[in-house]
């Protein structure tokens, strides 16, 4: 057996014990629409006379399972806090003026086309990632979504730009602040049952009618809440790998 087959072949044999563990639980998976369980229509059944909720999605996330979608809330947190901590600059480097440009290449300034795009992009993908937070209990979508679609409004700022451009409205102090107000928004929202003797994210708030904005007690606040966190926190990652790239240099020996 060669060296090379020899460093290779845990992986391979573990990649085919994977795949095979994979395909033996895909075939078990009962047929497109055999679930019987009692949760779905108990869920379908509730959602619009206990919480007045069009959206079953929304019930389930932020009422029927909302601790859990908390964890989820602060796995982000975390995962978004262990990738800064990675990217910090190190004793070794030190920052300097970015330069955005390939090291192989000269610098380009953004062509008309991607300028216009930009111009165009930012406001819709901004507009339409606060409809989609704010409507979150009403249609699909919601605060993950929307965190997502308002943290790519600002990416279009870069690639139709410079990176000085996105640095102007995306300061580091500020966008860390919402990431924190989002995640302990949702907190916050929970605690306020627990003084007048509820459960944790017991609803407070008059549930409204079915399908109108405010409407479904404190779901709409829980959209908004995840919204924040979600995209300061991507926010907050894609100027970290910017700034590595673009900004910190490793120092060279002399």
């Amino acid at each position: 057996m060669s060296g090379k087959l020899r460093h290779y072949l845990p992986f391979l044999l573990g990649a085919l014990l994977l795949g095979a563990t994979l395909l033996r639980a895909l075939c078990a998976l009962p047929p497109f629409g055999g679930y019987r369980g009692a949760y779905g229509p108990i869920v379908l059944n509730t959602m619009e006379p206990l919480r007045h909720a069009q959206q079953a999605v929304a019930a389930v996330t932020f009422d029927y399972r909302g601790f859990d979608t908390l964890a989820e809330e602060f796995i982000l947190f975390a995962a978004v806090a262990g990738c800064l901590l990675l990217l910090r600059r190190q004793e070794s480097e030190a920052a300097h003026d970015p330069v955005d440009q390939a090291g192989d290449r000269g610098d380009l300034e953004p062509a008309p086309a991607m300028l216009g795009l930009g111009v165009l992009m930012f406001p819709f993908t901004l507009l339409l990632g606060i409809y989609v937070v704010l409507h979150g209990h009403l249609s699909p979508g919601g605060g993950f979504q929307g965190g997502v679609l308002l943290a790519t409004a600002f990416y279009y700022v870069y690639l139709s730009g410079e990176y000085g451009d996105l640095l102007g409205m995306s300061r580091d102090h500020a966008v860390s602040h919402l990431e924190a107000t989002g995640a302990a928004g949702y907190v916050l929202v929970g605690v306020l049952a627990l003084p007048a003797g509820y459960n944790y994210l017991h609803n407070l708030l008059p549930l409204g009618d079915k399908g109108e904005l405010l409407s479904t007690g404190m779901l709409p606040l829980l959209n908004i809440a995840v919204g924040t966190e979600v995209a300061a926190a991507f926010l907050l990652l894609i100027a970290a790998f910017l700034r590595q790239v673009l900004v910190i240099r490793r120092e060279k020996k002399p």
